[in-house]
């Protein structure tokens, strides 16, 4: 009769360690680890800065066409290849407070702008506005604005909401470069 001992009749085969990934040998595994995560951060802040942002609307300058509290995507990469439009709804480094504001493009470079009490005129035509609503077509007159003709790279931007709105008729012109991105809705 064979006699056991017992130290090993309870031993067991050694444990595998556990190994995320399998194929990168144990002391690798906290360098990739470390470069899959400073990658995804860098993903982010390049997507963030140069292609997508979200918005959250805050205030009533835009409304009723974009109402407090609304979330939209910001559109950066659209300026990458060509320049903003007229009546594109655009979010800009604010000139007062320097925070973001969403406005709208009512003229472009070199155009002459005139507000007067009867509208909005671009190139001594008056702009057509469809978007506003007729007590915000009313308030355009409310401050009025002497032809001011717009440099190269100058926008005039206004809010929808026209009684309600820090624009360009109180901070002037706003420059390209402070034209983020576009929204579209």
């Amino acid at each position: 009769m064979k006699t056991l001992d017992s130290s090993s009749a309870t031993t067991q085969p050694p444990r595998r360690k556990f190994r995320l990934f399998r194929f990168v040998p144990e002391d690798k595994q906290v360098l990739l680890l470390l470069c899959i995560l400073l990658c995804s951060i860098g993903s982010y802040f390049l997507i963030s800065r140069y292609f997508l942002m979200s918005v959250e609307i805050k205030g009533v300058s835009m409304s009723p066409t974009l109402l407090d509290g609304e979330r939209y995507l910001l559109y950066r990469f659209t300026y990458l290849w060509r320049t903003p439009r007229k009546g594109e709804i655009v979010v800009i480094k604010d000139p007062q407070d320097h925070g973001l504001s969403i406005k709208r493009i009512v003229a472009l470079p070199n155009e002459v702008i005139e507000i007067r009490s009867n509208g909005v005129y671009v190139n001594k035509e008056k702009l057509s506005e469809p978007y506003l609503t007729l007590a915000a077509a009313y308030a355009s007159g409310d401050s009025h604005v002497a032809p001011l003709k717009l440099n190269p790279d100058q926008y005039f931007v206004l809010g929808d909401n026209r009684s309600r709105s820090a624009d360009s008729r109180f901070y002037g012109p706003v420059l390209r470069k402070e034209i983020l991105g576009v929204i579209s809705k």
